[in-house]
């Protein structure tokens, strides 16, 4: 096999061989001298324009870690906005597969762009390590190269349903405000699954358009099918202008839960009175007690002067994971790669983690944090303190993916 890496020019004759308008069936086998191409894909402008740059930037701590290389093979480290547009997403991917010969990605923030991706991602052989939250990466649209790092929704709102129902025994009525896209409808599809069997039930909801800053019209309805949850199942700036606004109408008496939303420190940007008391499911914190989460913590405050967040983890974690698995396997071919993953158990930053072997879906705990009030603050950063612990994976009666 030629040693030389695969052109435009020749991926576009594979795809005329093969009749496609995607990459197929191309071998991206390389020289053992040969670089190891990978990327961040993710949002660094949009609604998630946050969450980009801290991906990369625990991407790059983890192959600094490595001393940049990994079996011998130099890594080269790619970043794209993905804009949180599908079309852009593939456009990007399709390009560096295309042109730089990436092999290994992650990064996507919203779960429309990553699930976009995962269609290509299966088409051109090669590994995603998706960070979105919709159930479909490892449900109806699962395939044999994408691998979920994020917890499953399933476990998401069953750890916060499981402690609100433990820290409030008399909260019965829930209404949902959820993101109108993958992302959201996997949170209420598990959310109303669960809801019943602990004693709630789901009185009224809406879905709102990603964007949305106006919430007024929610709630008016919120408060009059007389709720005594309130469930945020939405994320990004769409959850920091609900909060804002539901702490306006003055519903003290109302429980507020986001089971998938916000990171710790982007709570900054609300007032502790209104985040005093907010539910929030979490999917990374700095203070799990493990080793390998100690070590990443020590060196990414060490570099950054601040203790790592949610994104951050992906990017460090989710290449640390596939590094691990090359050397597992002995190779960078993707497709050996994946196979090594399916089925494994390692030590991650969140403890003891398994890869199912059919889904791809990753298996390891779910936090909860409940946020301080101003009088229980001990200074600008004790936001909030983790309360709760769960790890249920989703039933397998509920997953949808046709991989045997």
């Amino acid at each position: 096999m030629s040693n030389t890496p695969l052109s435009r020019r020749d991926v576009l004759k594979a795809l005329a061989a093969t009749g496609g308008s995607m990459i197929g069936g191309v071998s991206w086998a390389q020289s053992a001298q040969g670089p190891l191409n990978i990327a961040v894909i993710s949002q660094f402008s949009g609604n998630y324009a946050t969450l980009g740059p801290s991906i990369l930037r625990g991407a790059q701590l983890m192959v600094e870690e490595r001393g940049g290389t990994v079996l011998g093979r130099k890594i080269n480290l790619f970043q794209r906005d993905d804009e949180g547009k599908p079309a852009v997403g593939v456009r990007r991917l399709t390009e560096l597969v295309e042109n730089e010969g990436v092999r290994y990605f992650l990064g996507n923030a919203s779960s429309a762009v990553g699930l976009a991706e995962a269609d290509l991602a299966a088409r051109s052989k090669v590994v995603q390590f998706a960070g979105g939250g919709s159930d479909e990466f490892t449900g109806a649209r699962c395939n044999d190269y994408t691998f979920q790092w994020s917890a499953h929704p399933y476990t998401a709102c069953s750890a916060t349903l499981e402690y609100i129902r433990k820290q409030y025994p008399k909260a019965k009525r829930i209404y949902t405000l959820t993101a109108d896209y993958a992302f959201g409808h996997s949170l209420l599809k598990y959310t109303q699954a669960l809801a019943g069997g602990l004693g709630f039930e789901v009185v009224a909801g809406d879905k709102h358009p990603a964007g949305e800053r106006q919430f007024t019209q929610y709630f008016n309805k919120a408060f009059a099918a007389k709720p005594d949850v309130v469930l945020l199942l939405t994320a990004g700036a769409d959850f920091l202008a609900a909060v804002r606004q539901l702490h306006s109408f003055g519903a003290k008496d109302l429980v507020v839960g986001a089971p998938w939303a916000a990171e710790i420190d982007d709570l900054k940007e609300l007032t502790p009175d209104m985040r005093s008391g907010l539910v929030l499911g979490l999917n990374y914190h700095a203070g799990i007690d493990n080793p390998v989460n100690k070590a990443f913590v020590a060196r990414a405050t060490q570099k950054f002067k601040t203790p790592p967040t949610y994104p951050m983890a992906i990017g460090y974690d989710g290449f640390r994971t596939l590094f691990l698995a090359m050397e597992k396997a002995n190779s960078v071919d993707p497709t050996a790669v994946a196979k090594a993953m399916e089925g494994w158990r390692y030590d991650s930053v969140h403890g003891s983690t398994l890869i199912e072997a059919r889904t791809h879906q990753t298996t390891r705990p779910y936090y909860i944090a409940r946020c301080k009030g101003p009088g229980e603050m001990k200074g600008p950063d004790d936001i909030a303190e983790i309360v709760y612990e769960g790890n249920k994976p989703q039933p397998a009666e509920l997953n949808d993916c046709k991989r045997t």
